[in-house]
Parts: structure tokens; sequence; C-alpha cells
């Protein structure tokens, strides 16, 4: 009976808790997820760069307002070094941090509970 009850709890325990078991492992050992995770923190940046600019032409339109060609060469300059500056922030910090959870992972200071949702598995 004791054998039948280990046996149960051991099938229970591989099909609840070790798929989730194997998605930490897959990813604390996968090389991309830092660089992905970056480039996704990156991307978002950018995004918000594209839909701000949209916003400011869309706004001096708006109020019927036209820059000179110096002025928009100032304002391109400007959103583009803030672009390239927060771009390259995001990607470092999100690198960063996804590297902390990797490591985490592998110490075993990350339980199932802080599993990430990342999408994958």
């Amino acid at each position: 009976m004791l054998g039948q009850l280990y046996r149960a709890q051991w099938d229970d325990w591989k099909t609840r808790f070790s798929p989730y078991i194997d998605r930490l492992t897959d990813l604390a050992s996968d090389e991309t997820y830092a660089a992905g995770q970056g480039a996704n923190a990156a991307a978002a940046v950018n995004t918000s760069y594209a839909n701000t600019t949209q916003g400011l032409q869309m706004q001096r339109q708006g109020m019927g307002v036209n820059l000179t060609p110096a002025q928009q060469a100032a304002e391109t300059r400007q959103l583009a070094l803030g672009q390239a500056a927060d771009s390259s922030s995001a990607y470092n910090s999100a690198k960063i941090s996804a590297r902390d959870m990797q490591d985490q992972i592998l110490a075993g200071g990350m339980g199932l509970s802080n599993l990430p949702t990342t999408g994958q598995g």
C-alpha cells in the first residue's frame, strides 16, 4: 500500500511540477534569453520615440505651426540622441535583469512561484 502511495505521489509530481522544472532549466540555460529581453526593451523604447515624433508632428499640424529646417534638424537630432541613449540603457538594464534572474534560478533562489510568464514553453 505504501509503495502504491509513493508511486502515485511520484507520478503526480512528474505531471504537475516536472514541466515547470524543465521550463526553469531551459530558461536558466538559454544563452539567447538575456539578449532577447534586451532587444525587446530597446524595441519598446524605439516604438515610444516613434510615437512621440508622430505625436509632435500631429500636435503642430493641429495648431498650424511649421518648424524651420534648422528647428526640424535640431528636434530630429535631440530625439535621435535621446532615443539612442534610452534604447541602449533599456537594452542593458533588461539584459542585466534577465541574466540576474537566470543566475537566481541556477543558484536555487528562484522557486516555481516566481516562474516568469514569458510565453516560452
